[in-house]
């Protein structure tokens, strides 16, 4: 009979041994698992944010093009001011060049220092501000100069004219037959626009604050924004959705065909919709993972990349509803 109090056997060195390397093979086996699903649940959180971001940046854009010619689209012969580099900042290649104030795209090349990243293409939608107001007495706009008891033109209280800030307006006559920006030339007094005026305009007329809005993808490689900028209150570019990677436009012209972004420089009123591609990527590379997918965007193959991120593509065609009228 074994004496259980006194047996003194314990385990040898080799069950040892064994059981460590089961427990290691264990351990190893789960934390796998759990690392598994870690960068599943980090991935597919990426993602959500990357169709987020795309999803606002589309929505954004969808809204600003409906409004490209609001109180604008009148008698466009009459357009006077000269757009060229519209942002100041002497270089009309920029991605601002504006021939007409409607709607405007531009395919932006290899330009250092711009601040555009390359082969994206740039839009500018120029519109009246939402509010205006009329003429009263004592105001109007004869022999090009224009003559204002008030730059305050959205009633608001704030002045809307203010050179160094908000420097662009709009005149409208009252039976809408015509429509011209002018660019402020003074703090203060009367105001002769550069590019001079076409009409006159006479108490009754009308006269608004003009928005000239231009959207980009910054130039940063490591964080590509899209960025939103409206010259007619001096907002300055802003964010509106991060790792957004391209951004490419064609337009919808009043004969049906669809064009690019350069073909519609010298003729932006025959533009009836806007096709907006939109290629979104999430904020860090994926382990294991290669994106070798071809996008079409604006017409033509990008891609493969080549490189670790995700990427959603959005399309969307834009009618343009206050242009051609």
């Amino acid at each position: 009979m074994i004496d259980v109090v006194n047996n003194k056997e314990g385990f040898t060195l080799v069950e040892l041994m064994v059981a460590m390397a089961i427990s290691l093979v264990v351990m190893g086996a789960i934390f796998l698992t759990f690392k598994s699903q870690q960068d599943s649940y980090v991935i597919q959180t990426q993602i959500s944010a990357m169709q987020q971001n795309v999803r606002a940046a589309m929505y954004m854009l969808t809204r600003d093009i409906q409004m490209a010619g609001y109180y604008t689209n009148f008698d466009a012969d009459n357009y006077t001011m000269d757009w060229d580099d519209v942002d100041n900042d002497n270089d009309p290649t920029t991605g601002t060049d504006i021939i007409r104030p409607l709607i405007y795209g531009q395919n932006n090349v290899n330009v250092a220092g711009d601040n555009i990243k390359d082969n994206t293409d740039v839009i500018v939608i120029v519109k009246a501000s939402s509010e205006g107001r009329p003429l009263g007495p004592g105001e109007d706009a004869t022999a090009g100069i224009i003559t204002l008891t008030s730059r305050d033109l959205d009633g608001d209280g704030d002045n809307d004219l203010d050179t160094l800030t908000k420097r662009y307006g709009l005149l409208a006559r009252g039976d809408l037959s015509s429509a011209e920006f002018f660019k402020v030339d003074s703090a203060s007094g009367t105001i002769t626009p550069p590019g001079g005026l076409a009409q006159n305009y006479v108490a009754g007329d009308l006269i608004f604050r003009a928005d000239v809005i231009i959207y980009r993808i910054d130039e940063d490689v490591t964080n590509p924004d899209l960025r939103r900028k409206n010259l007619g209150d001096n907002t300055g570019y802003q964010v509106v959705a991060e790792n957004i990677d391209n951004l490419q436009f064609r337009y919808l012209l009043n004969d049906g065909d669809l064009v690019d972004a350069d073909d519609i420089k010298f003729n932006p009123p025959n533009v009836r919709a806007v096709e907006i591609s939109l290629l979104a990527r999430t904020a860090n590379t994926n382990r294991g993972y290669i994106d070798n997918n071809t996008y079409w965007m604006g017409g033509a193959n990008v891609g493969p990349i080549g490189d670790a991120y995700r990427r959603k593509l959005l399309c969307s065609i834009i009618k343009t509803r206050n242009i051609g009228l």
